[in-house]
């Protein structure tokens, strides 16, 4: 990426009460956060290398989950963006592992996500793996919102939105990349009108699409043909606005690395050249 965006600050095996300090003391800035989830079996259960059997197996191969589908590259908010629902087996061997014989070349496929799903909910042995931490119980209300489950393709993306909760992501299987801009960067990110989704960002494209350099972008451009013209030079214009910002950061993660993105804050993410598999929580 040519333009260069500061990276948020680590802190190693943070105490709930450090956390909690970090979140009641204004300015509250995002976190990477390394060393909170080294207990959790699932750093060690999970593997893309047996073909995530520990996960089949806890949540059934028949089980029926919502998958987000969609062209590559793109948000929730692109036209073509839908929501379908398949066996959670059938999901893993046809957009996860590859395994499933396709006579259309692989860039011209879908990209599928299971994002934010519950399955935590539903599968105790599951929930198991990834145990609930006293961290997340250092809010204003001490209390749990929502955990979640993420499994996506290599580059997944998510667009920039935000929540009205504490969050926590920890990455357990891959790699994926968070951008954080603070509240008031909204006028820089073109909210959607749209009433579900007034607390996300129309900027289409992730965040290293739009900051790579032209030759890359030229080597790409037929891929954008389903997007306004001129819109790289508007988002790359903008961005350049909101990283200026306080607190703006990236958040690189590798297994076992977390994420603290403080309520109200925009953020996107990007998963990495291969597949990941991750764990979200919300507290308030």
């Amino acid at each position: 990426m040519s333009f260069l965006i500061r990276p948020a600050r680590s802190i190693a095996s943070i105490s709930p009460t450090q956390l909690q300090q970090h979140i009641s003391t204004p300015p509250i800035h995002p976190l990477r956060l390394t060393g909170l989830i080294s207990s959790w079996p699932a750093l060690n259960q999970w593997r893309l290398s047996d073909g995530l059997q520990s996960i089949r197996k806890a949540v059934g191969e028949d089980k029926a989950v919502e998958i987000e589908l969609g062209k590559k590259g793109r948000g929730y908010l692109h036209p073509d963006w839908q929501r379908v629902t398949m066996g959670f087996g059938i999901f893993l061997d046809a957009f996860i592992l590859d395994r499933v014989p396709s006579s259309v070349p692989k860039s011209q496929l879908p990209s599928a996500y299971l994002a934010q799903s519950d399955l935590l909910d539903s599968s105790p042995e599951l929930a198991r793996a990834v145990p609930p931490l006293p961290h997340f119980y250092v809010g204003r209300e001490k209390s749990l919102y929502r955990r979640t489950v993420w499994i996506g393709p290599e580059h997944s993306f998510t667009p920039f939105h935000k929540d009205p909760y504490v969050g926590i992501y920890s990455q357990i299987v891959g790699s994926k990349t968070f951008h954080v801009l603070p509240p008031d960067a909204a006028q820089y990110l073109s909210p959607s009108n749209l009433a579900r989704h007034t607390n996300t960002s129309q900027i289409p494209l992730p965040v290293s699409r739009i900051f790579s350099n032209a030759a890359h972008m030229h080597q790409e451009k037929d891929d954008h043909a389903d997007l306004p013209r001129g819109i790289l030079d508007t988002c790359r214009s903008s961005l350049e606005k909101a990283f200026a910002m306080e607190g703006a950061c990236a958040v690189e993660l590798q297994p076992g690395d977390s994420v603290l993105v403080p309520e109200g804050w925009w953020h996107a993410a990007e998963g990495g050249d291969g597949p990941g598999v991750g764990v979200g929580a919300w507290f308030r």
